[in-house]
């Protein structure tokens, strides 16, 4: 790797323009660009300047067989960036961990395996992840955790996933306290099967129940609806807390519930045993 290849590499990891990085240098933004094309070579004094500029060794720089930084003398880290913050990265055969130290911030950690699956790491574990698991703030993977996670099975505050567990999830089955799914379970459940304080969907079932096609619950609305309280349908049970008329409330679902929905009618039929 040539002089002007490090000084390019060194530039971009940085986020650094040519222009910004030669205002720091004290020389125009023409003269970075030969540096970095090998049109030219910086004095002596630039190229001290770029390895305290970067955190790198002088012998870095000027060997062209070095294809790795190497720490130089001044205290920062080898990779300390200009803001003042600095990272450590430590590869290993499975992978590679790197910390990053911001001032007044605790540490950063990020971990990211050399195995890939599909494309994807097999694990990313940091503040932006993406991997067959993941694991961050944001996370997204097959496996994801993370205060916003999206994934086939996902955990969080905020989910999506075909199996979803969250303060809010959305998802093929969603369990949180608002779910919005196909099958759903939270303290405000939407979905075609849902289950919990406040229910809303085809088949509903909770203290508050909303079912198009059956509501079990305390107070009861759909074309089949069975309450403790209050229940308002075509056909309706009010228990006043007394086991519903199993029999009777099946063959309801059997008239009143299309053949469409033959798989939720045979789990609704079960619900009425459970409430």
């Amino acid at each position: 790797m040539t002089l002007g290849e490090k000084i390019y590499r060194l530039r971009t990891e940085q986020g650094l323009s040519q222009e910004t990085f030669g205002e720091k240098l004290g020389v125009s933004r023409q003269s970075v660009s030969k540096w970095e094309t090998d049109q030219s070579v910086p004095e002596l004094d630039k190229v001290v300047a770029i390895s305290e500029l970067f955190g790198v060794s002088t012998d870095y720089l000027l060997k062209e067989t070095q294809a790795s930084p190497e720490t130089s003398e001044n205290p920062r880290s080898a990779t300390e960036n200009l803001y003042g913050s600095a990272e450590t990265e430590t590869p290993s055969e499975n992978g590679f961990l790197r910390v990053e130290y911001l001032p007044g911030q605790r540490r950063r950690f990020e971990y990211k395996s050399k195995k890939m699956i599909g494309g994807l790491p097999l694990v990313h574990i940091g503040r932006r992840a993406k991997g067959v698991i993941a694991i961050g703030y944001v996370a997204q993977g097959w496996f994801a955790l993370g205060l916003a996670s999206m994934g086939g099975f996902s955990i969080g505050i905020v989910s999506l996933g075909l199996l979803s567990f969250a303060t809010f999830a959305f998802g093929l089955i969603a369990l949180g306290s608002f779910a919005v799914g196909v099958i759903s379970m939270g303290a405000v459940a939407v979905g075609i099967f849902s289950m919990g304080a406040l229910t809303f969907g085809q088949f509903a079932f909770g203290a508050s129940a909303h079912g198009t096609q059956v509501a079990i619950g305390d107070v009861a609305s759909g074309k089949v609806a069975l309450g403790y309280s209050r229940a308002t349908g075509t056909y309706t049970q009010i228990s006043n807390r007394q086991p519903f008329d199993y029999e009777e409330a099946c063959r309801a679902i059997d008239a009143h519930v299309s053949s469409n929905w033959l798989f939720f009618k045979t789990w609704a039929k079960e619900m009425i045993r459970w409430f």
